[in-house]
């Protein structure tokens, strides 16, 4: 019992870092140092993180309603920069019934942002920061969002290591993407030599190479496949450290916990971890959102969008999260 608490408080906070990893598509920056903890705040009003009250009722309506927390992957450069959230999971756990679920929100998905108007939802976080990032998949989802997570992907990198490697099985067709960032890591300066994956198979990556797999997009259907990678990643990390014993915790501790950002405080995740302790469902239920079928790739002003009818594209969220109805999508 208390080793599942330690390893549920470590996909609290591990499993959103390796969401993280796929944030550097767009760009080839890793720092180079893992840089202190940065204690993240919300104003919690209903009103401020953008919950109505129509939201509200629902959720009093409920009985022992899931918790949903936004986890967050920000293409920045240092902790001071506002910029787009490339990666967005709500991670969704179920207390009573001891689920996990997580449902990835495409960053290109076209939504209103307040102020701002219609844009890529990743855009809130530059705009506005997490305040703003959480309002808007609120507002846009009809959720009740409270609280948020986001890390520096390099850390995904350093714990992955710390564990030994994850197990992934990597198809033909992704192994020159991978090696191309793993060679960007030299460019950069951030290693000396690129520590090449040579051949296609359920094998073990390093810490370097599975930030380098969730990276790839240019292989079958682009950002649709990417997120299924960062689910991936995290859910045979998940599965790897369930059977780590209680060794697991100092390495929560000395490496994941200084390099989170995040809304909450530990005790708080501690009790989100103990409300599911010994039940039976410790998988990872995962979903991507909008629906191939409630969306569409859609140019505007020469600007790529994906638009979707997003009423129903909440009501397949929360019939994902509130009434264990699992999507269909094509990937």
């Amino acid at each position: 019992m208390k080793s599942y608490l330690n390893h549920l408080l470590f996909l609290l906070h591990f499993g959103f870092m390796l969401s993280y990893s796929a944030v550097a598509q767009d760009t080839t920056f890793i720092h180079k140092e893992v840089k202190p903890i940065i204690k993240g705040s919300l104003i919690k009003t209903p009103e401020a993180l953008g919950i109505s009250p129509k939201v509200q009722k629902a959720i009093n309506e409920m009985t022992n309603p899931p918790i949903n927390i936004a986890l967050f992957g920000v293409d920045r450069r240092n902790t001071h920069d506002q910029s787009n959230s490339d990666v967005i999971i709500i991670l969704s756990i179920n207390q009573q019934k001891g689920q996990v679920k997580m449902s990835s929100i495409m960053r290109d998905t076209y939504v209103n942002i307040e102020g701002k108007g219609m844009d890529k939802i990743n855009a809130a976080f530059a705009l506005g920061g997490p305040q703003l990032a959480v309002k808007t998949i609120n507002q846009n989802f009809e959720m009740d969002i409270k609280d948020y997570m986001n890390v520096d992907f390099y850390s995904a990198a350093k714990i992955v290591d710390a564990l030994g490697g994850v197990m992934i099985d990597v198809k033909e067709a992704e192994v020159p993407y991978l090696n191309n960032y793993l060679d960007e890591l030299v460019n950069i300066g951030t290693v000396s030599k690129a520590e090449h994956v040579s051949k296609a198979g359920l094998q073990r990556l390093n810490g370097n190479q599975a930030v380098a797999y969730t990276r790839i997009r240019y292989v079958g259907r682009g950002d649709y496949e990417r997120t299924e990678r960062q689910r991936s990643v995290m859910v045979a990390l998940f599965n790897q450290i369930k059977n780590a014993g209680q060794n697991m915790f100092p390495v929560l501790a000395s490496q994941v916990m200084p390099n989170l950002e995040t809304s909450m405080n530990n005790m708080t995740m501690l009790g989100f971890a103990s409300g599911i302790l010994g039940a039976k469902n410790k998988a990872i239920e995962q979903a991507r959102f909008p629906l191939d079928k409630q969306s569409t790739g859609k140019r505007i002003n020469n600007i790529w969008y994906l638009t979707t009818d997003l009423k129903a594209t909440a009501v397949s969220l929360h019939d994902f999260i509130y009434k264990d109805i699992k999507p269909l999508n094509k990937n």
